[in-house]
């Protein structure tokens, strides 16, 4: 009987708590691997830090302007839909967390009720 409080104080207090800790984590590096805060930083660097140097002439100039800002464009683009994906998985992850964390709540009576459903036709 002892070890069942044990278990029962356990499952609602400490392991509970490290679910719920396990689940922030697992954000956090969701987070940490999509890099978001540096994605927002350089959010209109060039892609790849591809830059054409300006030549002397007008034309070289005006070609590299233009390499210059599709380049930007490209890594603004290739930025935002990396971000939008970070915050998808994110959104899925707290999602499957907060269904983790209320079924760990759950798990101990519904085992009960079902125990007693079947040994109670």
């Amino acid at each position: 009987m002892f070890m069942l409080f044990e278990l029962v104080t356990w499952w609602y207090g400490k392991g509970w708590l490290d679910t719920l800790n396990r689940i922030k984590r697992q954000i956090q590096g969701i987070w940490r691997m999509f890099s978001i805060l540096i994605l927002l930083k350089t959010l209109f660097d060039p892609w790849k830090r591809i830059i054409s140097p300006p030549g002397k002439s007008l034309d070289a100039m005006w070609r590299a302007l233009v390499d210059n800002l599709i380049s930007r464009l490209i890594g603004f683009v290739v930025r935002v839909l990396v971000i939008i994906a970070a915050f998808v998985v994110t959104t899925m992850a707290a999602i499957v967390g907060a269904v983790m964390a209320i079924g760990w709540v759950l798990l101990p009576p519904a085992m009960l009720f079902f125990i007693f459903k079947v040994i109670v036709p």
